[in-house]
């Protein structure tokens, strides 16, 4: 009998070293998507036993979250932090001002600035404030800055001066618990852009705003560089705050060539790229480690296959029929020999 338990916990043992998120000391995250979840039988699955995080995809954004002056929607946000409180995982917001996918009456508002500001602290608080306690970290803003670093014109830098550092002070007010970060993209390959950020988190730092993470959104690709990553990500733990990959996926068409085939070379380049990104993420202070989070799932969820259809592209970790790739099982086996 002693034999049997004990064959059966070494069985366990293994098992659990073959899911990538019982071979890292930090949190694994995925964006979901909440018909999915409902929905689909085999996506549930693997995001309810392959990640200790969970990021809203969509659902918590202003244009769907927001969609008139007088109403909120919270139901389908709602969904999803249901899910990971009865799957035990951690709920990152995402994301509170960002200039894509705002509701068109925001769009058509009219006022002064004490009006424009209004309104954004009203957005600001009332999300926050509903998610207070449940949801544990948040991008307050979002792609500010455009790859010469500039600040990038929107409706709020339009109408409020200092929108970064106000709608961080107003998420602090409504939850002084949660972790808030700025969150941008394509870092790599443009240092001005780097720098605006670095500068930026420096100056709130100054004043004492409330910053305590930056957000690397991660869309790579297999031509990336990998000098320039890692130069991004340095640059970003000497900062002293907290550092999420919050958007992780490596593209392997990023040209969109409609006669790619993902074979053995382009699984083996996405492979080591993907080695690299999670060592990379482990040479970081481990307190400043927020953690790795994929965007989205499977192949066939990506956004990169609809919003830049691009039908032959496959960046994630699980494939069109959900099942591992071999570039997963090699992760995780090169991640455990690091124990």
């Amino acid at each position: 009998m002693k034999l049997i338990v004990l064959l059966l916990s070494l069985s366990t043992l293994v098992n659990a070293q073959n899911l990538l998120k019982d071979a890292i000391a930090f949190r694994l995250g995925a964006s979901v998507n909440p018909r999915l979840l409902s929905e689909n039988e085999a996506y549930r699955g693997i995001a309810s036993n392959e990640f200790t995080s969970i990021t809203a995809e969509n659902h918590m954004k202003m244009m769907l979250v927001h969609p008139a002056a007088d109403r909120f929607d919270f139901s389908k946000g709602d969904e999803i932090v249901a899910f990971a409180s009865a799957t035990g995982k951690r709920i990152h917001g995402h994301t509170l001002v960002w200039h894509n996918q705002v509701p068109q009456w925001m769009k058509d508002f009219k006022g002064d600035q004490k009006a424009w500001e209004d309104l954004l602290k009203h957005h600001i608080q009332t999300v926050v404030g509903h998610y207070r306690g449940k949801v544990a970290g948040w991008d307050v803003v979002n792609e500010s800055f455009l790859d010469d670093g500039s600040l990038r014109s929107s409706l709020w830098a339009d109408h409020i001066p200092d929108y970064i550092a106000k709608s961080l002070l107003w998420a602090h007010e409504a939850d002084p618990n949660a972790t808030l970060f700025y969150n941008d993209y394509g870092q790599d390959g443009h240092p001005k852009k780097m720098q605006a950020i670095l500068n930026l988190v420096a100056d709130l730092k100054s004043r004492q705003i409330p910053i305590h993470g930056i957000g690397l959104q991660m869309h790579i690709n297999v031509d990336s560089k990998r000098t320039q990553i890692e130069e991004v990500i340095t640059k970003s733990a000497q900062t002293g705050l907290a550092v999420h990959f919050s958007e992780v996926d490596v593209a392997v068409n990023p040209k969109n060539n409609p006669e790619f085939v993902y074979d053995e070379k382009a699984s083996a380049a996405q492979m080591e790229l993907y080695k690299f990104l999670f060592k990379s993420f482990q040479s970081i202070p481990m307190k400043q480690q927020y953690g790795i989070t994929f965007w989205n799932i499977s192949d066939k969820d990506s956004w990169l296959r609809g919003y830049f259809k691009r039908p032959k592209e496959y960046p994630l970790l699980f494939d069109e029929n959900y099942a591992k790739k071999p570039a997963y099982t090699e992760l995780t086996k090169s991640l455990n020999k690091l124990y």
